[in-house]
């Protein structure tokens, strides 16, 4: 049974915010500050923000423009897509994939819900005074109920959202996201206005060469763009399913992030301008050393569960300025923008995926819904509990981007010929050719570079950081890492043999069940046949054209013979139904 085919996005417009404004989150305003500040030196944060970019360019976009291509190549989640380009059998590694989003969809929904009650407070009571009151205030807060109770209304409001899929978020996207961006950069405006704002910019960006023999500042530096970009995460998988072919996935996985990391670079010199602008006020002076490692301390406070400098520091520094209440309201209806439209893809992938397996969505929405609600509600009750997700699903972002890498190495091995070989860059170029290059319309052509990229450096990179990120865990002795704590190795290893046991069972033992569905090549472009036909001008130019015919799929070649090709009669080539890939 074909499935239906997918409601595409009205306009490139909707389609840019909307993707934007998955990855534009709390990450990038609140976590970005604070982990360039852990990774400055007593000089300057210059070489981390090098770092940062270089892994932007050498990591997060290669992975972003896989995302980009499988999902609108597939049209499906990232569990089918596997099972489509690979086989029944690795339905499991694409679970992995959802499994990561869902365990941070569940405790992101916790902090969307601590901005709500944030933006609340500062509108109705004054701002903190000094740090003792704004960490009683975020103390009470996490230990009553109105964590619960603003978890379920982030769940509820999010639902609301995304409840006819594509034709409501990307109407909501259209408002929030300008709204964000315009308050992010305007509040960067406003920051350099202010006397001494200039130094914290400075501070920024001036460097400390002795830092890039720092190991643990290159594994922050991958994870925090894997995070600050949502590469490895499978958001852009579900979002592709809604781009027709005329939507450039290059285009969009260059740009993109490249944007995104703007905003996480223009909130860090905005929050170093208010915190170095408040203490020149109360008299430290930057170009002292020991005052400059005062100024450095208040950013890099992670407090607790890595709120220090948001829910604690930014309400008493917005007190100390000029309308300084009306700006902290203005900051944390931000953040909750920020945090709505990140949600929003976060909840819209796990009920794409479950319409793949044949839910209809009014079951598969309120189904997603109560999952979230429940699996978030010990890090709403359990502050503990929400750090140590934090820690177990931010450091699986590596282990989420492999997959997808794995995906592309092994793509030649099961798309076409059916044995190993061994050409390495054989897997990245047919996927660059066919899914890519060959499917899109108008789009930039995905370079052999890129295929290099893939097959080559970026499992070694996967391979190091993960390697580094273990060792530096294993160091750490209070408390050691075998222990069962919030942020230990043992715990976030427990946790993902756990979810891998469970996912590779179910793979095993449930597999069959999806079946019935179109799984061959044939069907997937046949499935597709609409899309083919979306832009009537470059109609004559699209490789394939379906037909149907007896018990083939007949594919029309308009310009050359497709590499999936397994057999041909008179001038058109025929997909058997023996050409699956289960």
């Amino acid at each position: 049974m074909a499935q239906d085919p997918p409601p595409m996005f009205s306009n490139t417009i909707a389609l840019c915010l909307s993707c934007l404004g998955c990855v534009v989150g709390t990450g990038n305003i609140w976590r970005f500050p604070r982990i360039v500040a852990n990774n400055a030196g007593d000089t300057g944060g210059l070489v981390f923000l090098l770092v940062w970019f270089l892994f932007l360019l050498l990591w997060s976009i290669p992975v972003i423009l896989i995302e980009y291509s499988i999902g609108r190549f597939t049209r499906r989640g990232p569990v089918e897509s596997f099972a489509v380009l690979l086989g029944k059998g690795y339905r499991w590694i694409g679970g992995w994939v959802f499994m990561v989003n869902l365990g941070i969809c569940c405790y992101y929904s916790v902090v969307l819900g601590w901005c709500f009650y944030y933006f609340i407070h500062v509108c109705a009571y004054p701002l903190p005074e000094d740090e003792i009151i704004a960490k009683e205030i975020f103390t009470t807060m996490a230990d009553s109920y109105y964590p619960v109770l603003t978890h379920a209304c982030s769940v509820l409001f999010v639902t609301l959202i995304i409840m006819r899929s594509v034709s409501t978020f990307e109407k909501v996207n259209l408002v929030f996201v300008p709204i964000l961006l315009t308050t992010v950069f305007g509040s960067f405006i406003y920051a350099l206005t202010l006397p001494g704002a200039t130094e914290g910019v400075k501070y920024l960006l001036r460097p400390e060469w002795s830092l890039f023999g720092r190991a643990r500042l290159w594994v922050e530096a991958m994870a925090q763009n894997a995070w600050d970009t949502g590469a490895g995460v499978g958001l852009f998988i579900v979002y592709a399913i809604y781009m027709p072919r005329k939507n450039g996935v290059v285009k969009f996985g260059v740009l993109l992030p490249l944007v995104n990391n703007i905003v996480s670079f223009t909130s860090a010199m905005t929050t170093m301008a208010t915190v170095f602008y408040v203490n020149i006020k109360y008299g430290l002076d930057p170009n002292k050393p020991e005052d400059l490692r005062k100024i450095v301390a208040v950013l890099a406070d992670n407090g607790e569960a890595n709120t220090g400098l948001t829910f604690v520091w930014i309400p008493t520094l917005y007190n100390t300025l000029p309308n300084g209440r009306v700006l902290a309201i203005v900051f944390f209806l931000c953040l909750s923008f920020a945090g709505v439209s990140s949600m929003v893809a976060m909840m819209e992938f796990p009920v794409r995926t479950l319409e793949d397996m044949g839910a209809k969505r009014k079951y598969a929405l309120p189904c997603t819904s109560v999952v979230v609600f429940l699996f978030g509600l010990p890090s709403a009750l359990n502050i503990q509990i929400l750090v140590n997700q934090d820690f177990v699903w931010g450091a699986s972002l590596i282990l989420s981007g492999f997959a997808l890498i794995f995906l592309v190495f092994w793509y030649d091995t099961h798309a076409g010929k059916g044995n190993m070989c061994l050409n390495f860059l054989a897997g990245a170029n047919r996927f660059r050719k066919e899914v890519v290059n060959d499917y899109g319309i108008g789009d930039w052509q995905l370079p052999l570079l890129w295929a290099i990229l893939v097959t080559f450096i970026n499992p070694l990179e996967a391979v190091v950081m993960l390697g580094w990120w273990t060792y530096d865990q294993v160091q750490i002795t209070d408390p050691p890492w075998w222990a069962y704590e919030p942020e230990t190795l043992y715990s976030a290893v427990t946790q993902w043999c756990f979810w891998l046991l469970v996912l590779i069972s179910l793979n095993i033992f449930c597999g069959h069940r999806f079946e019935g569905r179109a799984r061959t090549y044939s069907h997937l472009v046949s499935e597709n046949a609409p899309d083919f036909a979306i832009d009537n001008e470059h109609e004559d130019t699209h490789p394939l054209l379906m037909s149907s015919e007896g018990n083939h799929t007949v594919v029309s070649s308009m310009r050359e013979k497709s590499p999936l090709m397994s057999g041909s009669q008179e001038g058109v080539t025929v997909y058997t139904n023996e050409s699956t890939l289960l």
